[in-house]
């Protein structure tokens, strides 16, 4: 509940500040993420099998300028998280059963934090992100299989994502290109510090990518 809070009162306050003079640019950002998960099985020696999966992502941005190549950035919105199953899931007749879904999808709440430097001020303007994102599940979508014979279904990592931390905190790490202060295309890496679960025989952590493009719609009218 707590998290919850500070994420809705996070949209509030971008929302309330967009239009006044405290920010220099303020729009939204839409692209896609990349992500899996790491699974490190304590006592025995697994390899996990999960891959990364691509996903959807949406923000809004505010930026402050302190100067011509420093700005604070900060982001409220959405991103899917989760793996690509590879799992191959046997029944007990020896038939591989396969799977309805080939994804876990983890649908998070994320709010981030960066300082942006722009080497060059100009029209076409590179610059480097480097900050914090903190994400808080509010729901997720598990891999389902089927028996063949009896037909019935079963969630293959419910009981495990359910015992999830839902907030976790980890870096976030950015390039991009800034065209005219009006487009921007970025790529993101957003590793986890805090893990998902940890327990005695099996710790979890999201490691994520991202790419997107974003528009600061207050420059649209300058």
């Amino acid at each position: 509940m707590k998290q919850r809070l500070v994420f809705i009162l996070a949209l509030s306050l971008i929302a309330t500040i967009s239009h006044s003079q405290i920010i220099d640019r303020y729009g939204i950002n839409i692209g896609t993420s990349y992500s899996t998960q790491i699974w490190d099985y304590k006592l025995v020696n697994v390899d996990s099998d999960n891959e990364y999966k691509f996903g959807f992502l949406a923000f809004l941005q505010a930026e402050k300028d302190f100067g011509k190549l420093l700005a604070l950035r900060t982001e409220f919105g959405y991103i899917q998280k989760g793996f690509k199953n590879n799992l191959k899931h046997i029944s007990e007749e020896g038939i591989y059963t396969g799977t309805n879904n080939d994804n876990v999808i983890l649908h998070d709440l994320a709010l981030n934090l960066g300082l942006k430097i722009k080497p060059l001020n100009t029209d076409f303007s590179p610059y480097f992100l480097a900050g914090l994102r903190g994400d808080y599940m509010i729901s997720y979508k598990d891999v389902e299989i089927e028996e063949p014979s009896s037909g019935l279904k079963f969630n293959i990592y419910e009981s495990t994502i359910e015992d999830f931390n839902k907030f976790n905190i980890g870096a976030l790490i950015g390039l991009g290109i800034e065209i005219k202060g009006l487009i921007y295309f970025e790529l993101e890496y957003n590793p986890n510090f805090t893990k998902n679960l940890d327990e005695t025989g099996l710790s979890i952590k999201d490691n994520c990518w991202g790419a997107k493009i974003g528009l600061n719609i207050n420059k649209l009218t300058e």
